[in-house]
């Protein structure tokens, strides 16, 4: 599943889900528009402060919001 929701999200398929594309699966995953939540999630997922959430860092954040 988190697979699936990486490449619908990584709409420019560069590997990584930028904050635009993440502000994206934000909204589709949480209902959530607010661009400061989104953000919020963004810098804490982005764990090597690279701009930019890679696949493993979106396979954390999925488990930690299952639990």
């Amino acid at each position: 599943m988190v697979n699936e929701l990486f490449e619908i999200f990584d709409e420019n398929q560069d590997g990584v889900i930028s904050r635009r594309e993440f502000v994206a699966l934000i909204e589709s995953l949480l209902h959530q528009s607010e661009l400061g939540f989104s953000s919020d999630i963004f810098r804490k997922f982005d764990k090597n402060h690279d701009n930019a959430i890679s696949r493993d860092e979106l396979v954390d954040m999925i488990i930690e919001f299952a639990l």
